[in-house]
């Protein structure tokens, strides 16, 4: 498939739709004031859509070997379109949830294809090219579609709803230009499988996801207790995201340039940001930190998606990186309880850059691991897609 270009962005167009639930946000209260809720009430919106996708998640990887994946993928689609822009229809907000539940659900089912056809169709260097494009596609998406979801709002309140709209493009582009995967027919005999290297890549990626988390859960409160406001939380997280960005398009140049050493240097990075947030006394030393969490972020993310797709049965690549994707979203959900609870512990309750020090330690232990790992292991990140 190398140099189908229109082939490439078809399957990278699933991929700007995935973080879609959450870019939402800066338009809650405006469509809050419009059904007459809250803030607290209108995060359920968020809350629901990712909640759903979880489940959904796993029905996809299960029916992976079942039925065509284009049906899923149509399936999916539908139910995202319908459910991300129906609310802007009907000013209720029991009725938007029950709409944001069928987004939730549609994310759930395409979502183990945005890397699993990936594995399907390309290897060796291109698919490593396109696992870090996958990557910048998802960050592509919330820089878009946050921007334009507050824009829209500030129009009128129904207009946010548009940015669904992005899933009809890309219905258009699975049904015209991607072909049915060549594996389906051998995913069918030997189904999916679940081993000991991929719950152990799942398990970490959901521990990494908790982490991730406190960034964005605490980024406003420390930006205000060090004297700054929201816009400034708001630049800060533009940062993150911006490297997270181009983390992923220089992604297969720094697998190549890295080889065994990748995993501890990633980690590396990470631990380099949350330490930096940790100790920041100012806006400035905050987003100097942000762009070594986005960076870490932007690398860490597609280098364990290709690690599970790596460690899965060869017709198992669609099942693999929908479980590592619905790990990442397990993480994401229970990650407050557990900062909260992390805060609670030693008496640091709200304490963001607290916790942020916690997290820079667990990350160190983890580049300890991967350090032991690379010097133990005798195949290289390119052994399994060369």
């Amino acid at each position: 498939m190398k140099g189908n270009n229109i082939l490439k962005v078809s399957i990278l167009s699933l991929s700007f739709l995935t973080m879609l639930r959450l870019t939402i946000s800066p338009a809650l209260a405006a469509i809050g004031e419009a059904v007459n809720r809250d803030a607290t009430q209108m995060q359920i919106m968020v809350v629901v859509a990712s909640a759903v996708a979880i489940p959904f998640g796993f029905v996809s990887g299960l029916l992976a070997g079942k039925i065509k994946t284009k049906t899923i993928l149509y399936i999916g689609l539908i139910l995202y379109l319908i459910g991300g822009m129906a609310p802007m229809l009907v000013p209720n907000f029991t009725f938007m949830i029950v709409c944001r539940a069928l987004l939730g659900a549609g994310t759930g089912l395409f979502l183990p294809y945005c890397a699993g056809l990936i594995a399907d169709f390309y290897k060796g260097d291109e698919f490593k090219t396109m696992i870090g494009w996958q990557s910048a596609a998802v960050a592509i998406g919330n820089i878009v579609t946050s921007a334009l979801a507050g824009i829209l709002a500030s129009i009128n309140w129904r207009l946010s709803f548009l940015i669904y709209a992005f899933a009809a493009v890309t219905f258009i582009l699975v049904a015209a230009f991607l072909p049915e995967p060549p594996k389906a027919e051998k995913r069918k005999e030997e189904g999916a499988k679940f081993n000991g290297r991929m719950s152990f890549i799942c398990i970490a990626i959901l521990i990494y996801a908790v982490i991730y988390f406190g960034f964005f859960g605490f980024i406003s409160y420390v930006v205000a207790e060090l004297g700054g406001n929201a816009a400034q939380s708001g630049l800060a997280s533009m940062a993150m995201t911006l490297l997270s960005l181009i983390a992923g398009i220089i992604y297969a140049g720094v697998l190549h340039i890295l080889k065994k050493a990748t995993l501890p240097i990633l980690l590396l990075i990470n631990v380099l940001g949350f330490f930096i947030l940790s100790q920041a006394t100012g806006f400035g030393i905050v987003v100097v930190g942000s762009c070594f969490v986005g960076l870490g972020f932007g690398l860490l993310l597609p280098y364990g998606m290709m690690r599970v797709i790596e460690a899965a049965p060869k017709s198992a690549g669609s099942f693999a990186s929908g479980m590592y994707m619905t790990f990442v979203n397990v993480g994401t959900a229970v990650a407050p309880a557990i900062l909260a609870l992390i805060g609670a512990m030693f008496g640091r309750k709200d304490d963001g850059q607290f916790v942020w020090f916690v997290s820079s330690i667990l990350l160190v232990a983890g580049t300890v691991i991967a350090i032991i790992l690379a010097l133990t292991s005798k195949s290289t990140s390119a052994s399994a897609q060369e």
